[in-house]
């Protein structure tokens, strides 16, 4: 085989490596922001065991938010406020839950006791230096 086409070989073999390392590898950090909820976290991952969209409000519920790293162009987020709110009347916050930031902080938790919601659906917004960072529905059945 000449030398052109071996390293017409080895490119060809190499690119897809390449491909799968470094753009398709998941290295756990987190890309963006999240909301999740359930009834169950993962003590090693601090993630919920089978997030939720639909949840029974007679049950302790847990709801989990990541927060994905600041890049280093990026500026550290001073505070984080989760609100909680009636889909039908957003206005109307029912719940909102400031979170202190700092260089170690990659999520918050908390529960939310049986029957404290009635049923319906329910938008989690959260908030970085009060520009929303996502939002996400629920349903309380």
């Amino acid at each position: 085989m000449s030398k052109g086409k071996r390293f017409l070989v080895l490119f060809i073999v190499l690119i897809p490596i390449a491909f799968f390392f470094f753009v398709l590898k998941d290295d756990g950090e987190i890309k963006r922001d999240n909301i999740e909820i359930g009834y169950k976290t993962n003590d090693e991952s601090q993630r919920i065991i089978d997030p939720q969209n639909k949840v029974d409000r007679n049950k302790e519920i847990i709801v989990s938010t990541h927060f994905k790293d600041n890049s280093e162009k990026e500026k550290q987020n001073k505070k984080f406020v989760l609100k909680l709110a009636n889909i039908r009347d957003k206005s109307n916050v029912l719940m909102e839950e400031t979170i202190p930031n700092d260089e170690a902080t990659s999520g918050y938790e908390f529960k939310i006791s049986p029957g404290k919601l009635s049923a319906g659906k329910y938008q989690f917004s959260l908030y970085r230096d009060n520009n929303l960072s996502i939002r996400k529905v629920f349903t309380f059945k």
